[in-house]
């Protein structure tokens, strides 16, 4: 049988309700409700993978950069910390159409977006953050978020985009000899049509939902994986502790 190689996120119990992690050159959607705050788990996986070699890459359309940090900071992942260390880079939508600069080098922004100009200038942009940082580790992209893009410039071109992205993503595997990427998006549902959640669903090989719960806790369900052919039923706890975040 074939080595299939696959990536930790950083959770046992996730990792077996998955059917063992995540295979390189995927895509985990996870969705969300408005009162949940399970979207931080996202950016848990993403700073696990950092810990285990790997890059963060983080593109923000939603929340100025303290805000953002602040969110973070009580499960554990410092934004600015890890910029600095050169383990993380931020793209930020949000401050390049709202005129925000920042003086950190990890931090970029892309001038003069729309649907049509977004692909070609996140790609050159993309390219060159490849070449100087992130070298021959693993990417790992993070998506916060969808509906923030879907806002920006609407959801049938934030669909289109992705697509394009996809193919972007495919001539590289073919071409590019290196560590293929593992991309994680969150949506917030209530924010997004069904429509939209649908093609999304599609083009991620897991999908996660995370449902408000009471406090502390939220559930996880699995809703779609490429490794578990029947995953419902698989149902887990979100919880979060002082500092850090827990599955159980």
């Amino acid at each position: 049988m074939r080595y299939m190689e696959l990536l930790s996120t950083g959770f046992e119990r996730l990792d077996r309700a998955l059917g063992g992690g995540l295979l390189p050159d995927s895509t985990t959607l996870i969705v969300h409700e408005t009162y949940s705050w399970g979207w931080v788990l996202g950016f848990a996986i993403l700073k696990n993978r950092i810990t285990a070699g790997d890059f963060g890459v983080v593109m923000n359309s939603v929340l100025p950069l303290s805000s953002l940090e602040m969110e973070l900071k009580p499960v554990g992942l410092d934004v600015e910390n890890l910029g600095r260390a050169g383990k993380l880079t931020v793209i930020d939508v949000f401050s390049s159409l709202l005129g925000i600069m920042y003086p950190q080098d990890f931090v970029y922004s892309l001038d003069n977006l729309s649907a049509e100009t977004f692909v070609p200038k996140y790609e050159m942009l993309y390219r060159s953050v490849l070449k100087s940082r992130i070298g021959n580790r693993r990417p790992v992209g993070l998506d916060f978020t969808l509906d923030g893009i879907a806002f920006i410039i609407g959801e049938d071109s934030t669909i289109r985009v992705f697509q394009r992205f996809m193919a972007l993503k495919e001539n590289s595997r073919l071409r590019e000899n290196r560590k293929r990427p593992v991309n994680i998006l969150v949506v917030n549902k209530d924010r997004v049509s069904q429509r939209f959640l649908s093609w999304f669903s599609l083009y991620s090989q897991y999908v996660l939902e995370i449902q408000s719960g009471n406090g502390a806790v939220e559930k996880i369900l699995v809703r779609k994986s490429p490794l578990v052919y029947t995953p419902r039923g698989r149902e887990l706890k979100l919880k979060r502790k002082r500092g850090r975040i827990a599955v159980e």
